[in-house]
């Protein structure tokens, strides 16, 4: 759980560095995805929906790994001018995402009868939602009505952090460890 938890921070943080047309991340979205696909695949015995992650998790790895160096040769930021096929590149990633925090989420549920407070599976379940809800909403918004984007953005970090600490109580629960 402890290598899922810090790819959580990876994918849910991104902090970039821009240098002319070279962008680069400070915390790479694809480190994130092999610490979750490591991570999930430690505990395939615990749930047979970790296998899903990890092989999902593998996909955006290779998918970011692409992106970086895209970024690093400065490709992404001649294609900034492709506005609307970047925006649909976008609600693309943005959907693989969200089904594997979904598939995460599902795993972690099927841990319940093994927790000392299952409740918290359900409150990451409800986080998850309200999680997916604004990062859809902030994708689909930030070209038509970038304000609205950008307050669905806002909402969604905010989601972020609450599933974040609670993946973070569950992780440290002594019964599952």
């Amino acid at each position: 759980m402890k290598r899922i938890f810090i790819g959580l921070i990876f994918i849910f943080f991104n902090f970039n560095i821009t240098l002319g047309s070279t962008i680069l991340p400070l915390l790479p979205d694809f480190v994130g995805y092999l610490f979750i696909s490591l991570g999930a695949k430690e505990l395939i015995d615990a749930s047979i929906r970790f296998d899903n992650v990890s092989a999902l998790a593998k996909m955006l790895t290779i998918i970011f790994v692409i992106f970086f160096v895209m970024n690093v040769m400065g490709i992404s930021t001649a294609m900034a001018q492709m506005t609307l096929f970047n925006w649909a590149v976008g609600v693309v990633i943005t959907i693989i995402e969200l089904y594997l925090l979904y598939l995460l989420t599902l795993a972690v549920i099927d841990l319940k009868p093994r927790m000392s407070y299952p409740s918290e599976a359900d409150r990451l379940y409800q986080i998850f939602k309200y999680h997916a809800i604004s990062a859809a909403a902030a994708t689909l918004f930030i070209v038509i009505a970038p304000l609205l984007g950008l307050f669905s953005l806002i909402v969604a970090v905010i989601f972020a952090i609450m599933y974040i600490v609670i993946f973070n109580r569950i992780k440290n629960d002594p019964t599952l460890i």
